[in-house]
């Protein structure tokens, strides 16, 4: 059995020999789970350079290949590749190396007469007068330089294995470095000409909130069109209705809501009627961090955080809600506002802290075409923020921080520094930031601190981002 996750070579026959070996390749390296319905195909290369798929039978992860007098036709070293196809799929083997060796040809003549007497006693004086020691000593040493020659020649098709499985790995390695450099250079090229720009907030569509501090079955959420219903079994639901199942906590439950506004398929928990996949109006996120809709403050909880799809509408959109909620209706909001909560008395601020964790760009909420896309999330950076006012003048530092599922926080910028007198509307900052690439599905979360006193204090930001393709 021939091993297919590693370089072989195999002996297929000697010259002219028809379907008389029977080499078996265990191709389940090959084939795994993921493909267990492909086709395979092994491409044969003979020593001529020629190559053509050769009939092979497969039965239970293990290929036959049995050489016919055509493969073995020419005397050399050869190649076989198996390949596996599953629809546009294509996977190969590691090269195998095949030998074919001399043998005789066909076609002999007749035999010759029987020899006349004279000749046969001519022979058998001959061989009277050998010396039967110095012929054996003789054919031993024949014998033991055809060992050595074959010895070398092995160590020779070793050599030539090794070197072949190098220039392999030299070539991965030049793969690999190919790719790299093609992504740096296209990350870079994305930077100073991103395919889209984006600023959080901005004023071309609404933004909203409810936060929820109980559900019980039966209660519902109207967002625009569609109203979402919490079960504790799905049912069939009319059209502009869904159902969502209730879970084993309140926060795990508003996530399926905010997955049953983006559309998610989830048959066991989200149950749709006609027009409300996704939600024609709006997208929604989950979290459970302090954010803001302009000058107001969302407090930390089980919140959904709405972005309206449409731009430059009027048009009213509803939220209203039957569970134990804080709603904050659809709105345009120019700046978000970070409220300085961790200052405290002291001179000179030296008891100032810095303030809780404030979400920027939810778990998610970042992909190209904006919400009304495939919501599909690609990486990002955010790399200007933008100081609209502040209430005071005192020294202010930002810290940004990522996460994918708001239990874990990374911070990327550490104490960026945020202080001049802008407490005009019209003397905008624009502070360019460095800081390394968002992954994908990654959310966006500041905290601020200062030397000020005042836990009322506050900040009006904006952050503007760069998106990048998804194979980058």
């Amino acid at each position: 059995m021939i091993d297919l996750t590693k370089a072989a070579t195999v002996f297929i026959g000697r010259r002219g020999e028809h379907h008389y070996r029977h080499l078996e390749f265990d191709v389940s390296s090959l084939l795994n789970d993921t493909y267990p319905g492909a086709a395979l195909t092994a491409i044969y290369k003979r020593p001529d350079g020629v190559a053509y798929p050769v009939v092979t039978d497969y039965a239970n992860g293990v290929l036959t290949w049995s050489p016919s007098a055509t493969d073995t036709s020419l005397v050399g070293v050869g190649r076989l590749e198996i390949r596996v196809t599953y629809d546009d799929v294509v996977g190969k083997s590691v090269r195998i190396l095949t030998i074919v060796e001399e043998a005789l040809a066909d076609g002999i003549a007749e035999p010759p007469e029987p020899p006349a007497q004279e000749w046969l006693n001519q022979v058998l004086s001959a061989l009277a007068a050998l010396n039967v020691n110095d012929i054996y000593n003789l054919l031993n040493l024949t014998y033991d330089l055809l060992n050595n020659n074959y010895n070398l020649l092995n160590t020779t098709h070793d050599l030539l294995v090794s070197a072949n499985s190098q220039i392999d790995d030299t070539h991965n390695l030049l793969e690999d470095a190919r790719g790299t450099l093609y992504t740096r250079t296209g990350i870079l090229l994305n930077h100073w000409h991103p395919v889209e720009t984006a600023t959080a907030p901005d004023m071309a569509s609404r933004r909203a909130a409810i936060t929820f501090t109980n559900i019980s079955a039966g209660s519902n959420v109207a967002i625009g069109p569609v109203t979402y219903t919490f079960v504790t079994s799905l049912g069939s639901p009319a059209a502009n209705n869904v159902q969502v199942l209730i879970q084993d906590t309140l926060r795990n439950t508003i996530s399926k809501l905010a997955e049953a506004v983006r559309g998610v398929q989830d048959d066991t928990n989200i149950a749709y009627g006609t027009g409300t996949k996704p939600n024609p109006a709006c997208t929604a996120y989950w979290t459970n961090q302090r954010f803001s809709i302009g000058d107001i403050t969302i407090a930390p909880g089980e919140s959904l955080f709405l972005l309206e799809k449409a731009e430059d509408s009027n048009t009213a959109l509803m939220l209203t809600s039957t569970a134990a909620a804080t709603i904050n209706a659809f709105t345009r909001a120019a700046y978000l506002r970070y409220v300085m909560s961790g200052n405290v008395t002291g001179a000179g601020g030296t008891n100032s802290i810095r303030g809780p964790l404030h979400t920027i760009l939810p778990v998610g909420s970042v992909p190209i075409e904006g919400q009304s896309g495939l919501l599909l999330p690609v990486a990002y950076d955010c790399h200007l923020v933008t100081l609209c006012r502040q209430s005071d003048t005192s020294e202010k530092e930002l810290d940004l921080y990522i996460s994918n599922d708001e239990q874990n926080f990374t911070r990327i910028s550490r104490s960026t520094p945020i202080g001049a007198d802008s407490t005009n509307e019209a003397q905008h900052i624009h502070i360019e930031m460095r800081q390394s690439r968002i992954p994908a599905g990654y959310g966006l979360y500041i905290r601020l601190g200062s030397n000020g006193t005042s836990s009322t204090a506050y900040c009006d930001l904006k952050f503007t981002y760069h998106l990048y393709p998804a194979n980058l």
